[in-house]
């Protein structure tokens, strides 16, 4: 998620990932009914799988964003700003109001997928809904799906690595970028890995 500012003192919430991929007339309904103040609409980031990007500002410290994921088929909302006291407040308010996946609900959902195409979706909403910092329960089940010997499956772990960006996955990324036997897949390794020594 992009085009919120940063600062040294800046908080940024976990991304709270929404049920349902077509929610968005709930959520314009939910930013409307805040009377928050739109600070940005629009599709800013297509190569990068973003379709839609919308900033509100909910105090003149703190902004909502909300974004449209075409590759996991989330959307989710984010608050940055400071001081970090009230980003947490106002996050815990928003959790309330729109009942988004929770940490464990996202780590059962993966544990409990059957097939193929669940199990990307799943592994594809962990990696999004991931926190910030390390955890080894969400590395324990994407590193899980970079090594799976289903193809669209370790495509899934691959992205999902992309979300969090933790070093912790360098080396696997590094396996799969050289050793992988899917071209497709050694290509978006090395993607995301070129993106890793960016950051």
């Amino acid at each position: 998620m992009t085009g919120i500012p940063h600062s040294a003192d800046t908080y940024t919430s976990r991304r709270l990932v929404l049920r349902g991929w077509g929610s968005e007339a709930e959520v314009m309904q939910f930013a409307a009914e805040g009377k928050f103040e739109l600070l940005q609409d629009e599709s800013s980031d297509i190569e990068n799988g973003i379709v839609r990007d919308v900033i509100w500002r909910i105090t003149p410290g703190i902004v909502l964003q909300y974004a449209m994921d075409s590759r996991s088929d989330c959307s989710v909302f984010a608050l940055t700003g400071s001081p970090a006291e009230d980003v947490r407040r106002i996050t815990q308010s928003i959790e309330r109001g729109v009942h988004p996946w929770a940490l464990d609900q996202l780590l059962t959902a993966v544990d409990r997928a059957k097939g193929a195409q669940q199990t990307r979706e799943a592994v594809l909403r962990a990696g999004i809904g991931a926190p910030h910092e390390f955890d080894k329960r969400f590395h324990k089940r994407i590193r899980k799906a970079l090594r799976s010997k289903d193809v669209t499956i370790r495509s899934a772990g691959i992205w999902a690595t992309s979300y969090s960006r933790w070093q912790e996955f360098r080396s696997d990324l590094e396996a799969t970028a050289h050793h992988d036997p899917e071209p497709e897949l050694r290509r978006d390794a090395q993607i995301i890995l070129d993106h890793y020594s960016g950051s």
